[in-house]
C-alpha cells in the first residue's frame, strides 16, 4: 500500500515524510504540527506502519498482522499516549481508542483539564528500555504534546537526546508553538495545513456521499481541516447538542446572575480547554445557522436552529465576535472558566 495514500492534501508533509522512509534515514523523533483534523494522527500511523510492516520494504503493505493491529490501536510495540486526568479510568482510554480505530475520526481527547504527566513520560521511557514485542522496534505516538506539563517534557529530553535503538518518537500537536523550546529543538517538525475549499468537497463527496451543496457548507464551517467536517457532520445528525443547551442559557431570561456563572463553571470544570475550544466553534456555527435563517436563507449544518424572537441580527454578530475572542483567549491559556463566562455573559446583555 502506498505510503499516506488515504491522507488527502498535505503534499509537503507527505514529501518530507516519504522520502525519509525510501532513503531510511527516518529520523527518531518527530512533531507533527497542523490543525485538528488535518490528518497528523493518519501520517503518524502510517509511519508506524513503515517502520513496523515486515512484508514491504520502505512501506506498508496494509494487510498483514502487524497493519491491522496499528489501524486498530492495540499494536503491543506502537503506543499512543494521550492527555488525562489523575481520575481517568483506562476503561474510558481504551472506548475512546475503540470508537477512534471504528470510525477512524474521532479525536483522541478526554473531556475535563487533561494533561501529559511525568509519570506518563516515564512510563515510555520505561517501555523503550526494553525489547519490543514483535522484534521490529518500538513507535511512540504524543497526542496533543502541548499539554505536556513542564516537568513531563523535562522527563522525555534524554530520551529524545539519546533513543534507544530502533525507536520512533512523533509528537502530534496542534499548538506548537505550546510546547518547550527544549523539546522542539531535538525533533524535526512537519507542518500540516487547511485544505483548499475544492479539495475538501470533494473529499467529503467520495468519503459520505453527501450532496455538493452540503459538502460546500460542511468545508465553508471546517477551516480546511476533513476531520473537523466529518466530525461536524455526524453531529449534525444528533436532536440535540451541548452547544444548543449553552444556546438556551444565553437566552433563558429566568436564570439569574449567580446560576449562570455556577452553570458555565461546571462546564468549563468538565470540558476543560479543548473541550471548550470546541464548544465556541459549534456556538459559532450555529449562530452562523441562525443568521442565515434570519436572512431568509437555509441552515447550513443543521436541519432546523433554536427560535430565538426579539432581537436583531446585530446581537448575533456581537455573539460571533465574543466566542471567537473567547477561542483567541483560551490559545493565550487563559482560565477557560473565565474566558468562557466572559462569552457567555456578554452574549447575554440585552436579552
Amino acid at each position: 500500500m502506498k505510503l499516506f495514500s488515504t491522507l488527502k492534501g498535505q503534499n509537503q508533509a507527505k514529501e518530507i515524510l516519504s522520502s525519509a522512509v525510501s532513503a531510511d534515514r527516518l529520523a527518531h523523533a518527530y512533531i507533527l504540527a497542523g490543525p485538528d483534523g488535518s490528518g497528523r494522527l493518519t501520517a503518524a500511523l502510517d509511519l508506524a506502519k513503515a517502520r513496523i510492516c515486515p512484508e514491504i520494504e520502505k512501506g506498508f503493505c496494509g494487510q498483514c498482522k502487524q497493519c491491522r493491529q496499528i489501524d486498530d490501536l492495540i499494536h503491543p510495540d506502537v503506543r499512543i499516549t494521550i492527555p488525562r486526568m489523575k481520575t481517568t479510568k483506562n476503561e474510558d482510554i481504551v472506548d475512546l481508542f475503540k470508537t477512534r480505530a471504528k470510525d477512524g475520526i474521532t479525536p483522541l481527547r478526554i473531556e475535563g483539564n487533561t494533561y501529559l504527566s511525568i509519570d506518563q513520560m516515564r512510563e515510555m521511557g520505561h517501555r523503550l528500555s526494553r525489547k519490543s514485542f514483535e522484534g521490529y522496534g518500538y513507535v511512540e505516538i504524543i497526542y496533543d504534546a502541548h499539554r505536556l506539563r513542564r516537568e513531563a517534557a523535562n522527563a522525555i529530553l534524554k530520551t529524545l537526546e539519546e533513543p534507544p535503538a530502533g525507536a520512533l518518537i512523533v509528537l502530534v500537536t496542534s499548538r506548537v508553538s505550546g510546547m518547550l523550546p527544549t523539546v522542539r529543538s531535538r525533533a524535526h517538525t512537519v507542518r500540516f495545513g487547511r485544505l483548499t475549499t475544492s479539495m475538501l468537497e470533494e473529499l467529503l463527496m467520495e468519503r459520505i456521499g453527501v450532496s455538493a451543496d452540503e459538502a460546500s457548507a460542511l468545508a465553508f464551517l471546517s477551516d480546511g481541516c476533513p476531520g473537523r467536517a466529518l466530525t461536524l457532520n455526524r453531529k449534525k445528525k444528533k436532536n440535540k447538542s451541548q452547544v444548543e443547551d449553552v444556546f438556551e442559557l444565553i437566552f433563558n431570561k429566568n436564570l439569574g446572575d449567580m446560576e449562570l456563572v455556577s452553570e458555565v463553571e461546571g462546564l468549563s470544570r468538565k470540558l476543560g480547554r479543548e473541550g471548550i475550544l470546541s464548544l465556541c466553534s459549534e456556538m459559532n456555527s450555529l449562530i452562523h445557522d441562525l443568521r442565515r435563517e434570519f436572512a431568509g436563507a437555509t441552515p447550513l449544518t443543521r436541519e432546523s436552529v433554536p427560535e430565538v424572537t426579539g432581537i436583531d441580527d446585530e446581537v448575533f454578530q456581537r455573539m460571533e465576535m465574543l466566542f471567537s475572542l473567547c477561542e483567541q483567549r483560551l490559545r493565550a491559556n487563559v482560565s477557560p472558566s473565565m474566558a468562557f463566562s466572559a462569552a457567555v455573559a456578554g452574549s447575554r446583555i440585552g436579552h
